[in-house]
C-alpha cells in the first residue's frame, strides 16, 4: 500500500486515540459493573415502483438485515472483549436476479490479563467470511467469484491490549497467525484471495494492529470504527505490504425502532487481485490483475432495535 494512504490511516489511527484520551478523563472513578452489553438488530429498506410512468423509471427493492452484538467483561485483573456481527443485504431492479450488497459474518473475541492500569497481556481470535455465493455481473453470463468459506479468515495473536476509555481499544499482536481458507476447489484453482496451486490455504505469520473506537457523538448518534492493519513477515521485500480492513458505521436513532445509519468499508490486501484494463502504446486494450483499494457505501433508513 502506498505510503499516502498508510499516514492517512495513521493520522486517523492517532486521532481515534487523541478522542479516547478526552473520554477518559471525563470518565468517573466509581465502580461498574463487570459486564458490558450492547446490541442492536435492524432490517433497513428502499422501494420503488411504477405504473405508466411517462418519465420512465424501474421498479427496485433493496433490503439489507443487520445483527450486532457487543459483550465485554472487566474485572480485577481480566479483560474478555467480544463482538458479533453479522448481515445480509440485496437489490433487485425490475425482473434481474437479486444482486448483494451486504454479506458478513465477523466473530472476535480478545482476553486480557492486567500488567498496568490500562494495559494488559493478550490473546486475539477473529473469524470471518460471507453466507451466500458472490457473483460477477460484468457478462452475459453471471460466474460465481466467492461463497461461504471461500474466502474464510482466521486470525489468532498475542501481544498487548490497552484501553485508556470504555469506548477506544487498540490490540497489538506482534505474533500473529493469518490463514485464508478457500475451500471452492473451482475459486482455489483460480488462485483466488492469493492462494496458490494445489492449494486452499493461504498461510501467513506477521503482526496486526486493531484500532476500535465505540463513541456516542450525541444522545441519539453513536460512531463505531474498526481499523485492521496486517503484514507478514515471510514476504522478505514484500513485508511493507500492508493489508488494511477499515470498518465505520454512524447510526442515528429516530425512535426506539426507526434509525438512519452510514457505513463504510475500506479494504486493502495485496493478495486479493482485481482485473484492471489499460490502454497500450497502440490503443489496444491490456488487461492484467493487481491489487486495489476497495471501498463500499451504504446509506439506510429502517426499522432498528437496540437492545
Amino acid at each position: 500500500m502506498s505510503k499516502k494512504y498508510f499516514l492517512l490511516i495513521a493520522l486517523a489511527a492517532m486521532s481515534f486515540a487523541g478522542v479516547s484520551a478526552q473520554e477518559a478523563a471525563q470518565e468517573e472513578e466509581a465502580p461498574a459493573k463487570p459486564w458490558t452489553k450492547a446490541g442492536f438488530i435492524g432490517l433497513k429498506f428502499t422501494q420503488a415502483s411504477f405504473t405508466n410512468w411517462a418519465s420512465g423509471g424501474e421498479n427496485a427493492l433493496a433490503l439489507d438485515a443487520q445483527f450486532t452484538y457487543q459483550a465485554d467483561f472487566k474485572k480485577d485483573v481480566h479483560l474478555w472483549q467480544n463482538r458479533i456481527e453479522f448481515g445480509f443485504g440485496g437489490n433487485q431492479m425490475s425482473d434481474d436476479p437479486l444482486k448483494k450488497t451486504t454479506d458478513k459474518i465477523y466473530l472476535n473475541s480478545n482476553y486480557g490479563y492486567q500488567v498496568q492500569r490500562v494495559l494488559y497481556v493478550s490473546a486475539m481470535l477473529t473469524y470471518e467470511s460471507q453466507f451466500a455465493n458472490g457473483y460477477n455481473y460484468s457478462g452475459d453470463i453471471r460466474t460465481y467469484v466467492s461463497r461461504f468459506m471461500a474466502p474464510g479468515y482466521l486470525t489468532a495473536g498475542i501481544g498487548i491490549t490497552w484501553t485508556p476509555a470504555k469506548m477506544f481499544s487498540l490490540v497489538v499482536t506482534p505474533v500473529t497467525y493469518k490463514g485464508t481458507y478457500v475451500l471452492d476447489q473451482y475459486l482455489a484453482d483460480q488462485h483466488s484471495f492469493g492462494v496458490k496451486d494445489g492449494h486452499k490455504t493461504l498461510n501467513e505469520l506477521g503482526a496486526n494492529v486493531k484500532a476500535e473506537l465505540n463513541y456516542d457523538i450525541m444522545k441519539n448518534i453513536n460512531l463505531y470504527s474498526r481499523l485492521n492493519l496486517f503484514t507478514d513477515y515471510l514476504r522478505g521485500k514484500e513485508v511493507k505490504n500492508i493489508d488494511v480492513a477499515w470498518d465505520v458505521q454512524i447510526n442515528m436513532t429516530i425512535n426506539k425502532w426507526l434509525s438512519a445509519s452510514v457505513s463504510t468499508n475500506l479494504v486493502y490486501d495485496n493478495d486479493i487481485k482485481l482485473l484492471d484494463k489499460k490502454k497500450g502504446p497502440d490503443g489496444e486494450i491490456i488487461e492484467s490483475k493487481c491489487p486495489k483499494i476497495q471501498f463500499k457505501e451504504i446509506l439506510a433508513i429502517g426499522l432498528q432495535y437496540n437492545f
